[in-house]
C-alpha cells in the first residue's frame, strides 16, 4: 500500500487515535508479553518494520521494549514520511537510540542479514494482493542474519470477527482497510520456505476489540467508570484464550522464527 495512503491516515488520526486507550494499553501490554517472552533482552542491531504505534503512543512498543542502554540503535521503518517523522521526535528520550527511516517493507534499505532480530508487528496485513504479503515476508527475511530472530505478527484470519471488521473496512467504516493476511500455520509454512526455523507460534489480544472499544466509550460517555466495570472480565477473557490457544479467539497471530547458522546457538534464549 502506497505512502501517500498512509500519510491520509496518519494525519485522519491526529489527535483521535483509531483505538479506545484503554484498549490501546491493552493491546500495548499483548505485544510486549509476548516480546519480553520471546525476547526478553534484545542485543544487536534490532529493526521493527514499521512505526505506526510509536508515532500515536498510545500502543507504542520500543520505547518500553528496546533492551540494555547504551547497545546497538533500535532501528524503524515506515513507508509513511509523516509516520517515521512523528515517530522520530516521540522517540528522541528513549533510553536506546532509536533510528528511524522511511522506507517500504518491499525494499528494505538494508543488506542481506543486517539485524540480530527483526520485529515485524501487523505490517504485513494490508496489502490487497497476496503475492505482495508473500514478497514482504520474502524480504523481511532477508535482513535476519545467520542465528537471528525474527518474530512476525499478522492478522489472524481465523479470528471470529476477522471477517466482518475486513468487509466492514472496505466501507471505510475504519480508520485504514485491512488486506490479506495468513495464519500462524501458513506464516510458519511460509518462513520455513525461507529458510527460517519455527521456534514458537501462538495467538494473542484475545478481547473482541469492536464490542469492548464500544463498550468503553459508551461508559465513558455516561461518567462511569469504564475500566473498573469491564477490565476484569476482558483480562479474564485474554487468560482464557491464551492458555486455549485462541485460534478463533486472538486478533494477531505470532510467529518466532531463526535464521540457522551464526556460530552461536541462541534458541533457548528466545523461547
Amino acid at each position: 500500500m502506497e505512502s501517500g495512503y498512509w500519510n491520509r491516515v496518519a494525519a485522519s488520526m491526529e489527535g483521535s487515535y483509531h483505538l479506545d486507550p484503554a484498549m490501546a494499553e491493552r493491546k500495548r501490554a499483548v505485544h510486549l508479553d509476548l516480546l519480553r517472552r520471546w525476547c526478553p533482552s534484545p542485543t544487536g542491531r534490532v529493526l521493527k518494520t514499521d512505526l505506526f504505534e510509536e508515532a500515536f503512543e498510545k500502543d507504542r512498543i520500543l520505547p518500553d521494549w528496546p533492551g540494555p542502554e547504551g547497545e546497538e540503535p533500535v532501528y524503524g521503518v515506515d513507508i509513511a514520511p509523516r509516520i517515521a517523522g512523528t515517530a522520530a521526535r516521540r522517540l528522541a528520550r528513549s533510553p536506546r537510540p532509536v533510528r528511524v527511516a522511511a522506507a517500504d517493507a518491499l525494499h528494505l534499505p538494508f543488506r542481506d542479514g543486517a539485524f540480530d532480530l527483526v520485529y515485524g508487528c501487523s505490517t504485513l496485513d494490508h496489502f490487497a494482493d497476496r503475492r505482495d504479503l508473500l514478497r514482504g515476508l520474502d524480504e523481511t527475511a532477508r535482513v535476519v542474519r545467520p542465528g537471528g530472530f525474527l518474530v512476525m505478527v499478522l492478522d489472524n484470519p481465523e479470528a471470529r470477527f476477522h471477517p466482518l471488521v475486513r468487509f466492514l473496512g472496505r466501507f471505510g467504516l475504519f480508520r485504514f482497510r485491512l488486506g490479506e493476511t495468513l495464519s500462524v500455520d501458513r506464516l510458519a509454512g511460509e518462513l520455513e520456505r525461507l529458510g527460517l526455523e519455527t521456534l514458537d507460534r501462538r495467538h494473542i489480544f484475545h478481547v473482541p476489540r469492536v464490542w469492548a472499544s464500544a463498550a468503553f466509550r459508551i461508559l465513558r460517555a455516561l461518567r462511569l467508570p469504564a475500566e473498573r466495570i469491564l477490565g476484569g472480565r476482558l483480562d479474564r477473557m485474554e487468560r482464557k484464550g491464551a492458555a486455549g490457544k485462541g485460534r478463533r479467539t486472538g486478533w494477531y497471530g505470532a510467529v518466532l522464527a531463526r535464521r540457522p547458522g551464526g556460530g552461536s546457538d541462541r534458541e533457548e534464549d528466545g523461547r
